[in-house]
C-alpha cells in the first residue's frame, strides 16, 4: 500500500512508531492513547465521557483499553489529597512513552527543541498547537516559587489561604452537596470556590436550597462535558428575583377587636363590629325560648298520641 501524508504546521500529535505498533496493546488501546494525547492539558475524560463519545465501544471496552494502557504504564492514576480542604482528588497523567516505575515521582517534561532535519521520519518542527498549552503535566516540585515568596535562607514562605466570607461559605457548601444529587455535577475545590460567590447570590435572594437544586439540575444534557462551564452558565441565566423576607422572629400583627363585645374581628376587616353585634347571628341567650317552644309542642304531640286510642275504644 502506499502511505500519503500531509504537512502539517498546527493542530497536530507527534508519537512515536514504535508506541503505535506496540503489540502488548490492542488497536483499541492505541487509538485511546493517541486520542488522549491529541487533548489539551487540563482536560477532563474518564469512562463514562469517552464512552458517550464512542457509543460502539461502550464503558467496558473502553475500561479494558484503559487497563491495558495502565497496564504498561501509559496510563497512571494517582490519588491525592488537598492539604487546605482534606479532600481526595485522582489525577490522572497520559504519557507518550511506556513508564517503567509508575510509583517513581513523575519525570518533568522535556521542554521544546529543535528537531533533526534531513532524516525520514523527524517530527515537524513549530509548536503542536500555539493556542493550547502543552500536554505534558508539570509536576509540583518543577513550579519555581517567587521571589517574594522566599524568606530569609531562601525557604519557601508558607502561603495562606484568602478569607472566604460566610456568603462564600454558603454558596460553596450548597454546590458541594449538589453533586451528591447529580453526580454529573460533582465539581473539585477551586471549582467550587470559583463558583461560591455565584451561589451566594441565590442565597442573598431568598431561594431555598432545595428550590436552586431543581433550577441548576432541571432537564441536563445526556453528557456533561465541563460541570464548572454548566453551572457558571445556569447559576447567571437562571438567577431568581429577589423574594420578599419575613423575619420569623417578628412579632405577629394584632387583630382588630369589635367596637361593641370585644372580641377580634375576621382577617381583612379594620373597623366596626363583628356580625354577632350586627345582628347577622343570634346569641345564645335568644335561642332558649325558641328551644322551650319546640319541647312544648312535643309534649303536646306526645299526649295526643298516648289520648288518641282511648278515644277510638269509646267511639267503638
Amino acid at each position: 500500500m502506499r502511505i500519503n501524508r500531509s504537512a502539517r504546521t498546527r493542530y497536530f500529535t507527534v508519537l512515536g512508531n514504535e508506541v503505535l505498533r506496540d503489540r502488548r496493546l490492542s488497536f483499541t488501546a492505541r487509538g485511546l492513547l493517541a486520542y488522549l494525547l491529541s487533548l489539551p492539558d487540563g482536560a477532563r475524560e474518564d469512562v463514562r465521557t469517552l464512552a458517550d463519545k464512542n457509543p460502539g465501544l461502550g464503558r467496558r471496552g473502553v475500561s479494558k483499553a484503559l487497563d491495558e494502557l495502565v497496564e504498561y504504564g501509559y496510563y497512571i492514576r494517582r490519588t491525592v489529597r488537598d492539604d487546605g480542604s482534606g479532600q481526595v482528588r485522582t489525577e490522572t497523567y497520559v504519557f507518550d512513552s511506556p513508564q517503567a516505575d509508575c510509583a517513581a515521582p513523575l519525570p518533568t517534561p522535556a521542554g521544546p527543541g529543535e528537531a533533526e532535519t534531513g532524516k525520514a521520519g523527524a517530527f515537524p518542527k513549530g509548536n503542536k498547537n500555539p493556542e493550547e498549552e502543552p500536554t505534558h503535566p508539570v509536576p509540583a516540585t518543577a513550579t519555581a516559587v517567587p521571589q517574594a515568596g522566599r524568606v530569609e535562607g531562601g525557604a519557601p514562605a508558607e502561603t495562606t489561604p484568602a478569607p472566604v466570607s460566610e456568603a462564600t461559605g454558603r454558596g460553596a457548601a450548597m454546590l458541594s452537596r449538589l453533586a451528591s444529587i447529580e453526580p454529573r455535577l460533582a465539581l473539585s475545590a477551586a471549582d467550587t470556590l470559583a463558583l461560591a460567590p455565584l451561589a451566594a447570590r441565590w442565597l442573598e435572594n431568598g431561594v431555598s436550597e432545595l428550590e436552586a437544586r431543581s433550577l441548576l439540575t432541571a432537564g441536563l444534557p445526556a453528557a456533561v462535558h465541563s460541570a464548572r462551564a454548566l453551572l457558571m452558565d445556569r447559576l447567571v441565566r437562571k438567577l431568581p428575583a429577589p423574594r420578599t423576607r419575613r423575619d420569623a422572629a417578628a412579632p405577629a400583627t394584632p387583630l382588630v377587636e369589635c367596637a361593641e363585645c370585644r372580641d377580634p374581628l375576621p382577617r381583612g376587616q379594620q373597623t366596626g363590629i363583628c356580625s354577632v353585634c350586627a345582628g347577622a347571628a343570634a346569641h345564645v341567650d335568644e335561642a332558649a325560648p325558641v328551644m322551650e317552644t319546640v319541647a312544648d309542642r312535643v309534649a303536646a304531640l306526645r299526649s295526643a298520641l298516648h289520648t288518641r286510642p282511648t278515644t277510638a275504644t269509646v267511639r267503638a
